[in-house]
């Protein structure tokens, strides 16, 4: 143990693993050095007395799309991980759609070297994986990417740039991308939607007039996604590599996955917090400006995913962040088939699931568990994840106690207006600091680190 340290926290609450508990929490060279007795007060350049907050490790963001290099009024890398780092999250895994797509080695490379020097936070990136670049999937692998994605839909007709190599509907040519993935030791996590399927049941939609609000949501059923999910795992039986289902908003396809677990299929189930906060009605009070694929559920879902949740069957959470501007958005009010979808979510992570907390629907523990730990782990992020000696000191201090109402005007991001589905929530939870190894870059409401600080991770 060093004689003195770069900083010290006291008077929190430190969430380590299954405990809660005060210490002394002590950082030297970006981790932390020391987990001491609350009363002790070594040396320190810095200290910051965090009575009444509490200590958790800093949230992993497993699934946003700023899309940078791309549309930069939309979102940009800084812009992006100032956004997260307000939301308690001190590491994003971003996809690899963008207008330099990560498809290839340099693709990858192309992207970290642009999104570096923009990086408040750290970042892991996503390969593509798709039937136009089966050959450059090994090299993606050896470039650092943390995992590789693949769309089972088209891409739309005017962004067939950014989703270069990241798609794949044909179910033969599925099978070569698989185990080309596999062959890589990589988890292959899928957009699961079957779109023979929801393209029949758009069209009938469509014949009949129904292009608002709600008719979204019937246009891809929970039906659309559990017939994909089922199709990915019968794969994954044969391919033998590990795989996940990105945004999960059906509780049976969780089951579907922890079925082919028990048959020893590694798989894995992400979800977001809009499938568990929110319901298919906002789909006819905001229209566009709630239109996410997979859709958002019926009240009926959200209980049964929250169920799935509770039952262990949800591995990790990501918010799915994906920019767009309000004109973009409203320019499809009366024909919802038209928008794009996504949702903004980077800023309201921690507060939402700490609101789940404070409704008593999970532990704070488990949100740790849900929204750092198991990525950490199941994604190969040596020091992420946890608060530990050694371990990277990437903290999360937060306010139990905060009640307060979102105001999206107050948002970082530069799609704030795609925020409008948060606007007016009680959010009971708030955070405080955001440290990144051991810098503190946000703080009560302002973003105090420099870009630049954020580092490309690599899997272990």
């Amino acid at each position: 143990m060093p004689d003195s340290f770069d900083l010290l926290i006291t008077g929190a609450q430190v969430v380590t693993g299954a405990t809660i508990g005060p210490a002394t929490l002590a950082v030297a060279g970006g981790r932390i050095a020391a987990i001491l007795d609350p009363a002790a007060r070594p040396p320190a350049a810095e200290v910051i007395d965090a009575s009444g907050l509490h200590l958790l490790p800093g949230l992993i963001d497993t699934h946003v799309h700023t899309r940078h290099p791309g549309i930069v009024e939309r979102e940009d890398f800084r812009s992006g991980t100032a956004a997260a780092a307000a939301g308690g999250i001190t590491t994003l895994f971003e996809m690899p759609i963008a207008k330099v797509p990560a498809n290839s080695a340099s693709g990858v490379q192309r992207r970290v070297a642009a999104m570096t020097p923009e990086a408040h936070i750290d970042f892991a990136l996503y390969g593509g994986a798709g039937h136009e670049n089966l050959h450059d999937i090994a090299g993606q692998a050896a470039a650092g990417v943390v995992a590789f994605k693949t769309f089972l839909q088209p891409p739309p007709p005017t962004r067939l740039d950014e989703f270069f190599g990241l798609w794949c509907t044909d179910h033969a040519a599925l099978r070569g991308v698989m185990a080309a993935v596999a062959a890589t030791g990589l988890r292959h996590c899928f957009h699961c939607e079957d779109t023979p399927m929801f393209q029949a049941l758009q069209a009938q939609l469509d014949a009949a007039g129904r292009r608002r609000g709600r008719a979204h949501a019937e246009s891809r059923p929970l039906i659309v996604e559990d017939v994909s999910v089922a199709l990915v795992l019968t794969l994954a039986a044969e391919s033998g590599g590990p795989v996940g289902v990105v945004h999960c908003s059906s509780a049976r396809s969780a089951q579907l996955v922890a079925d082919a677990r028990a048959r020893g299929i590694d798989a894995t189930v992400e979800t977001c917090p809009p499938y568990l906060f929110f319901t298919d009605e906002a789909l006819d009070r905001l229209g566009p400006f709630a239109k996410c694929n997979p859709p958002l559920r019926s009240a009926e879902g959200v209980q049964a995913l929250w169920r799935a949740l509770d039952a262990g069957l949800i591995d990790y959470l990501g918010t799915d962040h994906s920019p767009f501007l309000a004109h973009e958005k409203a320019a499809a009010t009366d024909d919802i088939f038209k928008a794009p979808p996504g949702l903004c979510g980077l800023e309201v992570m921690a507060p939402l699931m700490l609101t789940a907390v404070a409704d008593g629907r999970l532990t704070l523990t488990r949100m740790v568990e849900l929204c750092a730990t198991r990525a950490a782990d199941l994604f190969r992020l040596t020091g992420k994840g946890r608060v530990a000696e050694g371990a990277d000191a990437d903290l999360t201090l937060v306010d139990l106690g905060a009640d307060w109402v979102y105001d999206r005007r107050d948002a970082i991001t530069k799609s704030r207006d795609n925020m409008a589905i948060y606007d007016g929530v009680r959010m009971r939870g708030r955070v405080v600091s955001t440290f990144v190894r051991g810098v503190r870059v946000f703080h009560e409401g302002a973003i105090t680190g420099p870009a630049g600080h954020g580092r490309f991770v690599r899997p272990a």
